[in-house]
């Protein structure tokens, strides 16, 4: 006798994930033309002091979390920390004395996804392993002279200056005459703080050249693996040096 499958007996759902979605519908807009102030007149702007192109040689070696067969993809972002100028620490106009350039301290790392394929089993025919991936960040630091396009607006605070207040001095003795001179009672001083607006940087681009090595491998009968990977990297950074200015505009 033919067995009747059980409609009772059912196979358990398995949670593969869900979607959920909707359809926008069009919202209504208008134009509006936007308005301004009729010149001339003074603004207070991002001005551009100095545009480079700046070039960062690095050298690193990578340790993965384990052995690797091959390298299928590395994906590179650029991030800076500092990026400060010293306006003052470059070279000066020998004859009117204005700044030439500064020096810029830049400070960053190129974080990197590094995904690679492992070999678990390996065969005269094929290798079969795991897609894993490791994020690093791979630090980088360098100083470059700037020179200026435009000059920087450097005010310094001023010398201290004193008041020093005249004054009558009686002496014990009734016979000897009072002595005139600096009053020890009162001094008032006067003080002038300038204030600077601080040049701030702009990552406009960057370009990364590199080449990787892989070290260190371990030689079986089947395959070759690798442990650690060299880098030879060079980094090329275009960075914009601001400074908000006060410029008339007609």
């Amino acid at each position: 006798m033919e067995r009747r499958p059980d409609s009772n007996c059912s196979k358990p759902e398995v949670y593969c994930g869900k979607v959920k979605s909707q359809t926008l519908s069009m919202c209504d807009s208008s134009r509006v033309t936007p308005n301004g102030v009729c010149g001339p007149l003074v603004a207070k702007i991002p001005v551009v002091l100095a545009e480079r192109d700046i070039q960062i040689d690095i050298d690193a070696k990578i340790e993965l979390k384990e052995d690797f067969f091959e390298v299928k993809r590395i994906k590179k972002d650029v991030f800076l920390t500092q990026c400060e100028l010293i306006p003052t620490a470059g070279r000066r106009n020998p004859t009117t004395g204005e700044l030439i350039s500064g020096k810029l301290f830049i400070s960053g790392y190129v974080q990197k996804n590094i995904e690679y394929a492992t070999a678990k089993c390996v065969s005269d025919e094929a290798v079969s392993g795991n897609i894993q991936h490791t994020t690093v960040k791979v630090p980088f630091h360098c100083v470059t002279e700037v020179e200026f396009e435009r000059q920087p607006v450097i005010r310094f605070r001023t010398t201290q200056k004193e008041i020093e207040f005249l004054g009558n001095y009686e002496k014990k003795g009734k016979c000897e005459e009072d002595i005139m001179g600096v009053t020890p009672c009162q001094r008032d001083f006067e003080d002038e703080i300038n204030y600077t607006e601080k040049p701030f940087c702009e990552l406009v681009s960057a370009r990364i050249f590199e080449a990787d090595i892989n070290k260190e491998h371990s030689c079986y009968e089947e395959t070759q693996e690798f442990e650690k990977i060299e880098e030879k990297m060079v980094i090329l950074l275009r960075i914009k040096i601001l400074q908000l200015q006060q410029v008339n505009i007609r």
